[in-house]
Formats: structure tokens, C-alpha cells, sequence
């Protein structure tokens, strides 16, 4: 029931909506990820999405708080037709939002005499604590500027993870990406090819200095402290990358067997 398109390409998606007249409902995607969108992209999206009568959707389950306190959208000033939020909204509780335009939600509501397009369940409907925190977690963003905090935490902890890497001579090796709010880290082999075994490696030694980190995604809980012992592990850890690189093998630094990515076709 679906077909992809390849993100920051609008030319692609064209073609695709072109091959597949009045079929496509809607164009569904996370805003950025860990690149910034091409200029005049999601404008280009929300141009297309009109064009051939579907509707837009942003995936804001991460981008939501952390690109902005109004979302990748607020950000970059594109608006789609509906917009899915979690993970931060309730900053801990369980809570989730669609939001969109009234037309489209009104669509799986009761005021109207058509089908509803959509379920809206209401098994845990009575449990208003989590809308609550959801309420108190978006005032905190903008009043206490909670956004700010996680790109400034971020553009430290950055900086601190590239002079670690280049001082133990693993720059090429250890690479962080991302938006500041919102780091990822890639782990190298020696041929510049991404490892799964140098990544266990890293994050066996993180591990051994008391560091937790299967990304660099900060929390606004954290202070400039620990950012910067996490730096220091950091350094710890591409001493030792430096070496298995030099081996040409990692094996003598891991034990068990090496992690894998979570998204893969097989266990």
C-alpha cells in the first residue's frame, strides 16, 4: 500500500506522484534527520503535495522539540496537513499527538454524517495526567528556552568529541553528525567504511568509563560537566580505536559478539 521516494529529492517525487495519478494520499516524512533538508525543499514537498490533491505529514516524533519549541516546521516555516508528536511532548509520560488542519481531523471526529477515516480510541481517555505533563512540558520549553539549552549542550559536546578524536588521530575514524540537538556518531573502519566491530569497540570503552551513549543525543538534564567528562571518556575511548586501527583488528578489544543496527531485514 505504499511506495517510497528518496528524501531532498523533489524532482523524484514528481516523477512518482506523475506515475501514480489520483493513488497517492499523502507524503509522509520526518522533516530533517541528521542532515539539514536542501534549501526549498519542504516548501517544494508542500507545493507538490497541493498540486496533486494529497496531503503532507510530518513525521515530528524527534524533530518536534528539538529542532524548535514549534517543531522542524516552526523552524523552517513550511506547514504540513497534519503533524505527529511524541517522546518529548510528555517528557516522560505516555502521551502522543496528531495535529493538522481542522478539515482533516474533523474527518475522524463525530460532527459530520460521512465514515470516519479514523479511530480515535479512548481506552486510557480518562487519564488526563499525561495531557497535563504535555501542557507543562511546552510552557517549560518556551518559558525556560529548553531548545537553546540542547544546541548549546550539543555544540559543546561536538566540539569537545572532534578535539578528542583529531588529538588521539582517529578524526577520520570517529565522525560526529547531526544537528547539535540531536547528534549521532559514525564509527570507521580503516578503509573509511562504516563498522559495526570498531562501533562495539567505542562503545565498550564509553562503557568502561562510565558513559552510556549509543548516540550523542543530549538531555537537557545534563550539565556542562558532564558533557565535558563525557569528553574525557570520549578521549579514553579513541586511544584505544587508534590502536585497533593500527592493528588493523579490533577483535582484541571486544568481548561478545558485536552490536548490530536496529533497523535490519534479519534477527
Amino acid at each position: 500500500l505504499t511506495v517510497t521516494f528518496p528524501y531532498g529529492d523533489l524532482a523524484a517525487t514528481e516523477e512518482l506522484l506523475a506515475r501514480h495519478p489520483d493513488e497517492i494520499a499523502c507524503l509522509i516524512l520526518e522533516p530533517a534527520t541528521h542532515s539539514e533538508p536542501p534549501p526549498g525543499y519542504l516548501a517544494g514537498l508542500r507545493e507538490l503535495a497541493d498540486r496533486h490533491g494529497c496531503v503532507l505529514v510530518f513525521d515530528e516524533m524527534i524533530t518536534g522539540f528539538r529542532w524548535s519549541e514549534a517543531g522542524a516546521q516552526g523552524l523552517y516555516g513550511v506547514v504540513p496537513d497534519l503533524s505527529t508528536f511524541g517522546k518529548a511532548l510528555g517528557n516522560g509520560f505516555a502521551v502522543s499527538a496528531l495535529a493538522g488542519r481542522r478539515a482533516l481531523m474533523e474527518r475522524g471526529g463525530l460532527r459530520h454524517s460521512g465514515d470516519r477515516v479514523f479511530l480515535l480510541s479512548t481506552t486510557h481517555g480518562a487519564e488526563t495526567h499525561a495531557l497535563a505533563a504535555a501542557m507543562a512540558v511546552q510552557r517549560t520549553y518556551v518559558e525556560e528556552g529548553v531548545t537553546a539549552r540542547l544546541h548549546a549542550l550539543g555544540e559543546r559536546l561536538a566540539a569537545g568529541v572532534r578535539a578528542a578524536a583529531a588529538s588521539m588521530g582517529v578524526a577520520d575514524h570517529v565522525a560526529v553528525r547531526g544537528r547539535p540537538s540531536n547528534l549521532v556518531f559514525a564509527t570507521l573502519d580503516g578503509a573509511g567504511r562504516p563498522s559495526q566491530e570498531y562501533r562495539t569497540l567505542f562503545l565498550h570503552r564509553l562503557l568502561a568509563g562510565g558513559v552510556l551513549a549509543p548516540s550523542f543525543v543530549v538531555s537537557g538534564a545534563l550539565t556542562e560537566e558532564d558533557v565535558d567528562r563525557t569528553v574525557d571518556v570520549v578521549a579514553g575511548a579513541c586511544a584505544v580505536y587508534r590502536k585497533a586501527l593500527d592493528e588493523a583488528d579490533p577483535a582484541a578489544w571486544l568481548t561478545g559478539r558485536p552490536v548490530k543496527p536496529v533497523f535490519r531485514p534479519r534477527a
